[in-house]
């Protein structure tokens, strides 16, 4: 782990970031089975405790990286906070390939041991459980119906990721930018906000010089207004719905996916 981040066992000691000496709390612990049957509905009830018995508890300071890219990936439930799932290419552009929400299941890849394609940095002060990606393959091997409900994180996924893939080929920086301000609404404008206009360029797979011309056209059509060096304020929501509709993944289902 690096930047402030520190993996441990439930139940270990931990000073965290800020310096202020904790530990994980019985209510974190209790938490996370909820948040496995939501993200596993299918899979055995010994399966889900299985996992809550081995979790890693790890408490990660805002910027806080969770795990880089390049490193073999690791299984991770968002228990509290909001993180992001970042990539740099090879020409050194930083893209966000998503954002993951408290009960998002991220790196089901991990059961083949594979490498990270990102890294995972924290976006706020964020605890998240962790496990080896042999022991959710394990337990798959034992329980088919975890192993369906496996398949259908990795189907939703694809779904996300071709999306995506579809808006940088075939949609202008101008449709991108409000489609990605529609999408993480609550993040953008929230107070204090998660997301800041700095993200926008990587959410948007564009230059900031590009993201910057389409929000100053938005703030002259009276969508949005920005507030000091990276802040956003929402001006009229019904424009910004209006001119995303038609953009969200048909088949991605939001009752479970807590990652965008």
């Amino acid at each position: 782990m690096h930047r402030g981040a520190r993996s441990i066992r439930a139940g270990d000691f931990v000073a965290p970031t800020n310096g202020r000496p904790s530990s994980p709390t019985p209510l974190e612990l209790a938490r996370l089975l909820p948040l496995l049957e939501r993200a596993l509905p299918h899979s055995r009830d010994d399966s889900r405790r299985t996992l809550v018995n081995r979790a890693r508890i790890a408490r990660i300071g805002r910027q806080g990286l969770i795990f880089k890219q390049g490193d073999r990936m690791p299984l991770v439930l968002i228990v509290d906070g909001h993180a992001a799932f970042q990539r740099t290419t090879v020409e050194g552009r930083l893209l966000i390939v998503g954002v993951a929400n408290p009960g998002a299941l991220i790196g089901l890849t991990s059961m083949s041991g594979v490498k990270g394609m990102g890294e995972m940095v924290a976006l706020t002060d964020a605890v998240v459980a962790m496990w080896d990606g042999a022991e959710l393959r394990d337990l798959v091997a034992a329980d088919a119906d975890l192993g369906l409900d496996v398949i259908d994180g990795l189907a939703l996924f694809l779904v996300l990721m071709t999306e995506k893939l579809d808006g940088y080929l075939h949609q202008d920086a101008r449709r991108r930018v409000i489609r990605v301000l529609a999408r993480h609404r609550a993040l953008f404008f929230a107070d204090p906000p998660i997301l800041s206009r700095a993200h926008l360029p990587g959410l948007v797979g564009t230059s900031r010089e590009m993201t910057g011309r389409v929000l100053r056209d938005l703030e002259r059509e009276g969508a949005v207004a920005r507030v000091g060096r990276t802040g956003l304020r929402l001006l009229d929501a019904d424009r910004l719905s209006e001119t995303s509709e038609g953009d969200e993944p048909i088949a991605l289902d939001r009752r479970r996916s807590q990652y965008t």
